[in-house]
């Protein structure tokens, strides 16, 4: 596993070495910058120092964004941009943490963005530190010259906002452990990723709430397929023989294939009644393919499809109420980000399994509290408490 530390760049605007102290206690535990007195007085500090231009080898950089609901370019002020389903359209860089460390296993992401001018506030920089760190990255936590400056001079409302910011970094290095978790998959995504409609599908995937596994082409021993239902790949391009190969016994044992039409031919497939308006169906073995009829050129159509044809039965994780979030499902941790401006209330979630407990974590108390599981179907429902910005349940059998 790597070190998985989090990084903060070191501002500008703080000339002092002494300004150390403030990072102690925040959960920080490597800074960047190139001074030398800077990087001496972190390492009395007992923290890491690197130069803006070195990086630790266990760790990839990404180029991210600023996390939140994306607002209109043009119109009224205050006005904010959906997508095709109607609902905000969310800025996340979970998808590319998760794009990226299914590219570079072992591998610790870290996001990268320019401080955007958001003044003295908190809550950008509490949603990007969260947004990252929902999928396992860390974002690299990059001060605005005006906070830092009110910071390094003891302003009182800074300094509140610091406190707040390094609560939230402090409370994800407590939980470091969780970034190592693999993800709970009902859909493998392979493709090689090398283009933005590729990637668009990703995203477009993760936006609908679909559970899925990251599966780069050509990765080494193969795809990993287990325990998925169903496995889609778009590009234009078949894959290597050797995911092809383990597609198609996965296909043969029971498993369901969305596919482009230049995947090709599938020998001793069968095709089977009551197409799809843009797929074909056939079965082979115990499973089953859907070839599109027509080459496949909208992601958005691609990402929906994905989802009625796997059937929204097998899905792991459904919300009520939950407005404009994004959740990560690993390894009996269901973790949960809200991005509207004001916190999410009456939210529930239903999630698949034979939990018997749960408890749930949040950025405004430091110990989880015991959540009452109802069950329904074959899975358990809870409320969560109203108020929110982030919200990790862990399940208990």
């Amino acid at each position: 596993m790597p070190a998985n530390w989090m990084p903060m760049r070191w501002p500008v605007v703080w000339r002092s070495a002494s300004l150390v102290e403030l990072v102690k206690g925040a959960g920080i535990d490597c800074l960047i910058d190139n001074r030398p007195e800077i990087a001496e007085a972190a390492a009395q500090a007992g923290i890491h120092a690197i130069r803006e231009d070195e990086r630790p080898a266990d760790v990839v950089e990404i180029e991210g964004l600023w996390p939140g609901i994306r607002s209109m370019r043009f119109g009224a002020a205050g006005v904010t941009g959906t997508g095709p389903t109607g609902e905000p359209w969310i800025n996340s860089n979970a998808w590319p943490v998760r794009l990226a460390a299914a590219r570079r296993p072992g591998k610790s992401v870290w996001v990268r963005t320019v401080p955007a001018k958001y003044g003295v506030s908190a809550l950008p920089y509490i949603m990007a530190i969260a947004d990252a760190a929902l999928a396992g990255g860390r974002w690299i936590l990059s001060l605005e010259d005006e906070l830092a400056a009110g910071i390094a001079n003891s302003n009182t409302e800074c300094l509140e906002v610091w406190r707040r910011i390094a609560a939230v970094s402090s409370f994800f290095a407590t939980h470091r452990g969780w970034a190592a978790y693999e993800p709970e998959a009902v859909l493998g995504v392979l493709s090689a990723f090398s283009t933005s409609a590729q990637q668009e599908v990703l995203n477009l995937i993760t936006r609908s709430g679909q559970q899925y596994r990251v599966l780069p082409k050509g990765a080494q021993g193969g795809p990993d397929l287990a325990g998925l239902r169903a496995v889609v790949c778009a590009d234009l391009e078949p894959p290597p023989a050797q995911d092809r190969a383990a597609v198609m016994r996965f296909v043969a044992e029971g498993g369901l294939l969305i596919a482009g039409p230049d995947w090709g031919s599938v020998q001793g497939a069968v095709k089977g009644a009551g197409d799809h308006p843009r797929f074909s169906m056939f079965t082979l073995g115990k499973g089953s393919v859907a070839v599109a009829k027509a080459a496949i050129a909208e992601p958005y159509l691609l990402a929906s499809d994905c989802g009625i044809l796997v059937s929204h039965r097998y899905d792991l994780l459904r919300f009520f109420n939950g407005g404009a979030l994004q959740a990560y499902y690993s390894h009996g941790l269901v973790q949960i980000l809200f991005y509207a401006n004001q916190p999410a209330v009456d939210t529930s979630v239903w999630i698949a399994g034979n939990h018997k407990a749960a408890r749930l974590w949040t950025l405004e108390r430091p110990e989880p509290q015991a959540l009452a599981a109802e069950r329904v179907g074959d899975g358990i429902e809870l409320h969560l408490p109203g108020a929110m910005r982030y919200a990790a349940i862990e399940l208990g059998s």
